[in-house]
């Protein structure tokens, strides 16, 4: 097969991760709402980041997302007596929806940190609304702005976060987390979630390469106006290859079942220092596959365990197999195809760094099977830099980035 068949992707062009509710100071700018097989472009302006998270729209998809909501709901009802009386720290509030659930769990106060005037005016709302007066204090700020007047240092028992991204960590919402950790939450306190789950798993998908190499053949004409522009296709086929691929994934495409993939643990709680999440690297074996393949990429997912509370901890998982949230999966392009028989040993080597910027992670990702001693790489791939194939639906909705 043509390698470039299996290598291409959409043109390079960052849009705004549905997760990107991180507390640092990213600079993204606001757009019109995107749509499925599009791309958006945003300047590094934090005016225009505040702007698109102070749209109610982009609220109410989070919202719609039941698995997501009741993923956290059923975590802090499973944390209802180390809740009951507790300080709480909500980062990157929103809507206040995760801080409400905690107060009407028993918490006697919450913190509710959120840097966009508008949703921080929101939450105050709602919280006031629903008879939080007293209970929940919206905190109108960016995380590294807060005074110890506002959150006295090491007053919190609970910290409550959601700012995950398209394969977890592509906005840099752990280092918010444990930020918050180091300053405000006492010894002993605990961190919901608590641990993570990265989980991949091949595939071959000969359609979505043909798909993908189909919406970029402009770059193949040999007569635009006179001129041949089929100098430009390998650096295209470059650009291509860099691109997160948001995609709703069919357990059935995958060579590995979502259930027996292989998965890298993170602990979220862990860390006391944020430069601990400067890189992030995993190594995986996958178990033997049903059949031989030609291995065209590899999906990306990630489970949330809240651990520390409940008999089981609750999970929220953005598994193919699993309801679909707004992260759905993330496909990432190998630049040349891997054969790989059923029975063949089979490693996957995964790196991610911040970027210059320290917005985002770049990831580089190498798949060998150590029976034949060849191997295929993907990236650096810009996890924020994503090309949205399909858009997740959540409670019959098509969610919009």
């Amino acid at each position: 097969r043509d390698s470039a068949i299996s290598c291409t992707a959409a043109m390079s062009v960052q849009i705004l991760s549905a997760r990107a509710r991180r507390l640092s100071l990213v600079r993204l700018a606001s757009a019109r709402p995107l749509v499925a097989g599009q791309c958006r472009c945003f300047s590094r302006r934090i005016d225009g980041y505040l702007q698109y998270y102070g749209k109610l729209k982009s609220q109410e998809g989070m919202l719609r997302d039941r698995a997501r909501v009741e993923g956290y709901k059923a975590a802090l009802e499973a944390a209802g007596p180390l809740l009951k009386g507790a300080t709480v720290l909500d980062i990157g509030t929103g809507s206040g929806i995760l801080a409400m659930l905690a107060a009407r769990g028993g918490a006697k106060k919450v913190y509710a940190v959120e840097a966009s005037p508008p949703m921080a005016r929101l939450a105050s709302r709602l919280a006031r609304a629903n008879g939080f007066v007293g209970t929940v204090q919206v905190v109108p700020k960016h995380l590294e702005d807060i005074t110890d007047e506002e959150i006295p240092p090491g007053s919190v028992d609970i910290i409550v976060s959601e700012l995950f991204s398209h394969f977890l960590v592509g906005e840099l919402g752990l280092q918010a987390v444990t930020v918050a950790k180091r300053r405000f939450l006492r010894p002993g306190g605990l961190i919901l979630p608590a641990h993570a789950h990265m989980m991949v798993s091949p595939f071959e998908d000969k359609g979505l390469c043909a798909e993908l190499r189909a919406r970029h053949k402009f770059w193949l004409q040999s007569d635009y106006y006179g001129f041949d522009l089929s100098a430009a296709w390998p650096l295209a086929e470059e650009q291509l290859l860099r691109e997160n691929i948001l995609d709703v994934v069919p357990p059935s495409s995958l060579l590995i079942a979502p259930e027996d993939a292989p998965r890298h643990v993170i602990d979220l709680a862990g860390p006391d220092d944020p430069e601990a999440w400067r890189k992030i690297s995993f190594e995986v074996e996958f178990p033997r596959r049903s059949k031989d393949a030609v291995i065209d990429g590899v999906c990306g997912w990630w489970d949330a365990v809240f651990t520390g509370v409940g008999e089981e901890p609750p999970v929220l998982s953005t598994s193919p197999s699993a309801p679909t949230t707004v992260w759905a999966q993330c496909r990432f392009l190998l630049d040349k195809p891997l054969p790989a028989a059923a029975d063949a040993k089979l490693v996957a080597k995964c790196e991610m760094k911040e970027n210059k910027l320290k917005e985002s992670y770049v990831l580089w990702l190498e798949l060998t099977n150590k029976t034949t001693g060849k191997a295929s790489r993907a990236g650096p791939i810009e996890l924020s830099d994503v090309y949205a194939r399909s858009l997740p639906k959540v409670d019959g909705h098509e969610h919009e980035l």
